[in-house]
C-alpha cells in the first residue's frame, strides 16, 4: 500500500521524505493541488514529485491522489468498523462474560426480525416430504452443516454434509426427493453458488440460508432464509454470522422434530433405556477376563 511506504520511508532520500512527510499530513487535500503545486508546498520540485511516483510505483500523479485517496478512505471505514467492535485490547475476562451472550442476543435478534414465515414454514414442508436432506458449505460454514446433519440424523432424516459437488452422488439419488441447503455467511460465496446452478440444473430444490451482500446466491435458490451478517473487523465478524447461521438451521431441525413429535419422544426415550451404564456387566466381558 502507497500508505505504508510513505509511512516506512525505506530507502527515501531527503527530498523523498518531505514530500512524504507533507502528504501524510494533509492527505485530504492531494486532489486539490497539482505535482507542481505540491512540489512548492514540500520545500521540493515538480520533478521530485514525478520521480517519486516512479519509485512508488505508480505511473503517474493522477493515480497517486486515486490511491492516496483510496486507501484513506478505506482507513477512515476500517476505524469505523473499529470503534462498533464490542471488544478491544483493553476489554477484561469480566467484560467479555457480560459481552459474548450480548453478541449471540444481537445476532439472533436481528436474524429474527429478517425471517419470512411463510418461507421457512414452506421449505419445511418441502423438508418434511423430502427423502433426503443435502447441506452444503464450505470453510467454518463446514461445522455449522456437520453439527445440523448430526441432528436431523437424530430424528430419522437422511443427511449428509458436502464440502463441494460429487457428480456421481447427485446422479444416484436423482430418483429420491432431496432438498439441498445451500450455506454462506454473506451470501456471495462463489462456490455455493456454482453448486447451486448445478443442482437446480439437475432439478433439486435449493434453499439458500445466508446472508444478503450480493444477491446472486439468493437469485439461484428455490427459497432463500436471510440472517444477520453484521460487519466487523476482528473474530466477532465470526461469531455473529455464525450464531445466525445455526440460530436458522435450528429452527428448521425443531420445526421438523415437532412435525412428528411422538416418534421422536419414544426415540429419546429409548435412547435413554438403553444406554449403557457406569459399570458394565461382567458377566458380558467374562470370556476376555478368564
Amino acid at each position: 500500500m502507497i500508505i505504508e511506504q510513505l509511512e516506512e520511508k525505506k530507502n527515501f532520500t531527503h527530498t523523498e521524505r518531505q514530500i512524504a512527510d507533507f502528504i501524510l499530513k494533509k492527505p485530504f487535500n492531494l486532489s486539490e493541488i497539482s505535482a507542481d503545486e505540491l512540489g512548492k508546498k514540500s520545500f521540493t520540485s515538480k520533478a521530485s514529485v514525478f520521480r517519486f511516483c516512479k519509485k512508488l510505483g505508480v505511473s503517474g500523479y493522477d493515480e497517486l491522489k486515486r490511491r492516496i485517496e483510496y486507501e484513506i478512505n478505506e482507513q477512515v471505514r476500517l476505524n469505523m468498523l473499529l470503534e462498533q467492535e464490542p471488544i478491544g485490547k483493553d476489554t477484561s475476562l469480566k467484560d467479555l462474560i457480560s459481552i459474548i451472550p450480548s453478541v449471540y442476543d444481537t445476532a439472533i435478534s436481528k436474524t429474527k426480525m429478517l425471517l419470512d414465515y411463510s418461507a421457512i414454514s414452506r421449505v419445511i414442508g418441502y423438508m418434511r416430504r423430502a427423502d433426503k436432506l443435502d447441506i452444503y458449505s464450505g470453510g467454518i460454514t463446514y461445522s455449522c452443516a456437520s453439527a445440523a446433519r448430526f441432528k436431523f440424523l437424530s430424528i430419522g432424516i437422511d443427511c449428509s454434509a458436502h464440502s463441494g459437488v460429487n457428480e456421481h452422488y447427485i446422479m444416484a439419488n436423482k430418483d429420491r426427493k432431496v432438498v439441498a441447503l445451500l450455506l454462506s455467511f454473506t451470501g456471495q460465496n462463489e462456490t455455493m453458488i456454482r453448486i447451486g446452478k448445478y443442482l437446480r440444473k439437475n432439478d433439486i430444490f435449493v434453499v439458500g440460508i445466508g446472508g444478503v451482500e450480493s444477491p446472486d446466491l439468493k437469485d439461484i435458490c428455490n427459497e432463500y432464509i436471510e440472517i444477520f451478517n453484521r460487519e466487523l473487523v476482528m473474530s466477532m465478524e465470526i461469531l455473529t454470522p455464525f450464531t445466525s447461521l445455526n440460530y436458522a438451521l435450528d429452527i428448521l431441525f425443531a420445526a421438523l422434530l415437532i412435525e412428528d413429535y411422538d416418534k421422536n419422544l419414544k426415540y429419546s426415550v429409548d435412547v435413554i433405556k438403553n444406554s449403557f451404564v457406569d459399570k458394565p456387566d461382567k458377566s458380558f466381558y467374562s470370556e476376555f477376563l478368564d
